[in-house]
């Protein structure tokens, strides 16, 4: 964890003057105030609002906030940013657990800001602000304890570029930037045959499926419908742009175990599935079975979908992250 730290700082740099004092002159009313208005679990709120002082004054802690706090308003509205993907500090004691509640609760009002500027429409802010009760609610279910799980995807939020719509989430990006556009993409000539929307550099839309996400047909088709306005909106381009989503849930393969009525694979459905694919072992078993870096053959499968991945697994197969993309324009 100490090199996460090290990498952390090396990442957003030195804290601004200016930051350090937002930091220690943040107190706990209006810590309490955003935490309420993120509808915060309200024991985690207790342990937040407990310990911001010793946070707030902290010569570890204090200057790391400030920091993250300098780079969210930097990089906001920029969508080809580098995204930094870091462990959760959990192992670094309370402060290190909470930061990201603390970093939201100190950029709420910008970032609020910031949607009033771009136009986010108020049911959209409403659901993307959730995410922080989310994360915190799945930290909680795997930790029993206070904090955001994958800390790091509040970033996203905190800089404008990730918004929630209905079910899913988008994410605003160039195609081929950045380590969350979708890989393998195709080849060149292959996507220049395509044209607009699908060549390196092109403007490009991530889709994302939150936890506990309602994936019926009726929640999608709204979805969809209502996201092709907000992105427009928010996010306007001149060009056509199409959406991806690059996930285990893409595997072809699904159909074999759940049938075609299957809400996962009725969702994929919506989607022309591309030819390039990763083998992606970790993130099958992270999301469905919930662990990392287990032997196949030591799985308890519960469900359908849990045996048949581990079926897959057990008889030298990979699971395939597969992308598929539809129109968004």
């Amino acid at each position: 964890m100490s090199d996460t730290l090290a990498l952390m700082h090396s990442f957003v740099g030195p804290p601004s003057p200016e930051s350090l004092r937002r930091v220690s002159g943040f107190d706990r009313a209006q810590l309490g105030d955003a935490l309420s208005e993120l509808a915060v679990d309200p024991d985690a709120r207790r342990e937040l609002e407990a310990h911001w002082d010793e946070t707030r004054e902290s010569t570890r802690w204090a200057p790391l906030l400030a920091a993250l706090s300098d780079y969210v308003r930097r990089e906001r509205a920029s969508v080809d940013a580098p995204i930094p993907i870091w462990d959760d500090l959990d192992d670094l004691g309370t402060e290190g657990r909470l930061l990201y509640y603390y970093l939201f609760a100190l950029e709420l009002e910008t970032l609020k800001a910031h949607y009033d500027l771009v136009g986010v429409p108020p049911d959209v802010r409403r659901a993307t602000l959730a995410a922080l009760a989310s994360h915190g609610k799945t930290h909680l279910l795997k930790h029993a304890s206070a904090g955001v799980d994958a800390g790091w995807w509040m970033l996203l939020i905190l800089r404008g570029v990730l918004i929630q719509v209905e079910s899913l989430k988008f994410h605003a990006l160039h195609l081929g930037v950045g380590v969350l556009s979708p890989q393998p993409w195709l080849a060149q000539d292959e996507a220049a045959r395509r044209g607009e929307g699908f060549r390196v550099g092109d403007a490009h839309l991530g889709v994302h499926i939150p936890a506990r996400a309602d994936l019926s047909d009726e929640a999608l088709d709204r979805t969809f419908a209502r996201a092709r306005e907000v992105v427009a909106q928010v996010w306007p381009v001149p060009t056509r742009r199409i959406a991806t989503c690059q996930s285990w849930m893409m595997d072809d393969r699904l159909v074999q175990a759940l049938g075609e009525e299957s809400r996962i694979v009725r969702f994929q459905r919506r989607f022309e599935l591309l030819e390039p694919y990763a083998d992606d072992v970790e993130n099958v078993l992270y999301f469905v079975f919930g662990v990392r870096d287990v032997d196949p053959a030591q799985l308890q499968p519960r469900s359908r979908l849990q045996r048949f991945i581990k079926e897959v697994l057990v008889a030298g197969g990979a699971w395939h992250s597969r992308i598929g993309w539809l129109d968004m324009s």
